[in-house]
């Protein structure tokens, strides 16, 4: 990392924001304070709830109604309390970036890319109508998206996530700014997708002297793209430390514990006496038509190909890969969500091929496989609280129980997935992040499966509450014997909760085996590169080629494998 220059490019300077309402006021964040200087960038790190965003927010005037701001933000040395409307709106939309954690989100799917960005160019930095085009152009080539003029004609849907994040980015350049604000930009991110928005990025503050305030829940990512970082807790300021040698100065309790939660557990898991599959996949393969890379007609897609392996009674599994690998659409085909081209699933003897028919049917398979999804808000009903959530799913699969043995059961769900009871009558959007997905996974267990798949079920929750769920499905698996099989881009989280591991990469298998060989010792040129792209102390990322449309890049010299007891 570079010096920090000495220029203050944004300050906070005791910052505190409390609800406005006199019914429910509450101090939110307590005074923070912190400094961005010229070129550096500035991790701002902590757990969900900890105030991160929302001081990320007020600096940006983003923060919704009902929220008072106190203290003082200033951005080049001017106070923005002092600032008259229309100067506070230029300062703002000039000299700060804004990128989200969903693109999605704020993208219409409606409508070109090339139409949101010539409307930024035009609307935002004053771009004649006649030159924007050609400017967003140039923009999208900066910020590496392939085939720029092309993509300038397609929508978001078209898109991968990794995509839209850079075309983000690309929009928040058009006005040059000082100082980018960048909220859990990658949280959704695979390790690689992730690694190549952080070259982009690291290429952007090379080349434009642009300061980065980069907020995140991933200590060791802030730790390796970062100058500094400063840790809050519960609205408060902690710690401020250098990146480098951060696991080394760490004094307070609670970064010490985040720095834990983000190393894998020191246990290489035994892989056990073979036994009789629960499920066993093979020769699996499905093609999904898409559209044509010119726009017309279709081109078919090869999602999963020639794909197999088995899992145990009792056992766990974990599929990894990036975006786009498959290992999804192969969760889909196993839980019937989806119809497999060719190939076979088979699930204690029996073949789960084709989606169940029939109500029945479907029924039947759920009390063998159920489903865990990444997002446990789109996942809940909004309108329903958690009891009744569960008692609905308790009655699906035990539909000649009263009253008392419902509530008893429902009582016995929330005990199992270490849920306080006062939460039963809450809704979801009263619920974290964390408590949420509990509550998806009790709801899984009303009934009473043989076999969980865990599609991304931690992939959004911050370092410390993903330990915490793994933990709990740990301790279900070994209670009740349910097998695990989990889908996700983090070989850390992986390795806490499985004891094998298949890697996929564009439809393929590339290696499988138990964690201990295939983490410790991998053979696949891709695993190596997987395990490469993991942020630690000294990483720096590296813009790779997308899996689906290069050559991959050669890592044949690398050796990196996880170490034991630590994050490489």
């Amino acid at each position: 990392m570079t010096e920090t220059p000495s220029g203050i490019v944004l300050e906070l300077d005791r910052v505190s924001i409390a609800t406005s309402a006199a019914a429910d006021a509450r101090t939110l964040v307590h005074d923070c304070t912190l400094q961005v200087h010229a070129g550096e960038a500035l991790g701002l790190v902590g757990e969900s709830g900890s105030g991160k965003t929302l001081s990320t927010r007020a600096v940006a005037g983003l923060l919704p109604e009902g929220f008072a701001v106190g203290g003082t933000i200033r951005i080049d040395g001017e106070d923005l309390s002092l600032l008259p409307p229309a100067r506070l709106r230029d300062v703002r939309a000039r000299r700060l970036g804004m990128v989200f954690q969903t693109p999605r989100a704020h993208l219409n799917p409606f409508r070109t890319i090339g139409d949101f960005m010539t409307e930024a160019l035009v609307s935002v930095a004053g771009e004649r109508a006649d030159a924007a085009a050609g400017r967003a152009i140039d923009l999208l080539d900066e910020v590496g998206v392939p085939d720029p003029s092309r993509r300038m004609r397609q929508r978001p849907g078209d898109l991968s996530g990794g995509l839209l994040q850079r075309v983000m980015i690309a929009a928040t350049l058009a006005m040059d700014p000082r100082i980018l604000l960048a909220d859990e930009i990658t949280t959704a991110l695979d390790v690689t997708t992730q690694e190549e928005v952080m070259a982009v990025i690291a290429d952007l503050r090379r080349h434009r002297d642009l300061a980065m305030l980069f907020i995140t829940h991933d200590l060791p990512l802030a730790g390796a793209v970062c100058d500094r970082v400063v840790v809050m807790n519960q609205g408060r300021t902690v710690e401020t430390l250098p990146a480098a040698g951060m696991r080394e100065r760490a004094s307070d309790p609670y970064t010490i514990r985040l720095l834990s939660a983000s190393m894998p557990a020191d246990e290489v898991r035994p892989t056990g006496t073979p036994a009789e599959p629960i499920l066993r996949v093979d020769g699996l393969r499905k093609t999904f038509r898409v559209r044509a890379a010119q726009g017309f007609g279709h081109d078919e897609f090869v999602a999963v190909d020639d794909v197999g392996f088995e899992l145990a009674p009792g056992g766990s599994l974990g599929i990894v890969g990036e975006s786009g690998s498959g290992k999804s659409t192969t969760a889909r085909i196993i839980c019937g969500l989806e119809s497999a081209d060719a190939g076979s699933v088979t699930v204690k003897g029996e073949d789960w091929t084709r989606p169940a028919r029939g109500a029945r049917g479907r029924r039947r398979r759920a009390r063998i496989a159920q489903m865990v999804f990444q997002d446990p808000y789109q996942s809940l009903d909004p309108r329903q609280t958690v009891r009744g959530c569960l008692t609905e799913a308790v009655a699906l699969h035990r539909p000649k129980a009263g009253r008392v043995e419902l509530t008893a059961r429902v009582d016995e769900l929330l005990a199992n997935v270490a849920l306080d009871a006062a939460l039963a009558d809450r809704h979801p959007r009263a619920l974290s992040g964390g408590q949420r997905q509990r509550v998806t996974i009790a709801r899984s267990l009303a009934a009473e499966p043989e076999i969980l798949v865990l599609d991304e079920a931690v992939s959004a929750l911050d370092v410390t509450t993903q330990v915490e769920v793994l933990t709990l499905l740990d301790g279900i698996r070994r209670s009740t014997g349910v097998a695990l099989l989990m889908i996700s881009h983090d070989l850390n989280t992986v390795r806490r909760l499985c004891d094998e591991v298949v890697v996929m990469r564009s439809g393929l298998i590339v290696e499988q085996g138990p964690i201990a060989d295939v983490l410790y010792r991998p053979t696949a040129e891709y695993t190596r590169m997987l395990l490469d792209s993991i942020p630690r102390e000294g990483w720096v990322p590296r813009r790779r080629r997308p899996a689906r449309t290069g050559a991959l890049p050669s890592v044949a010299t690398s050796t990196t494998a996880i170490p034991r007891g630590g994050t490489p």
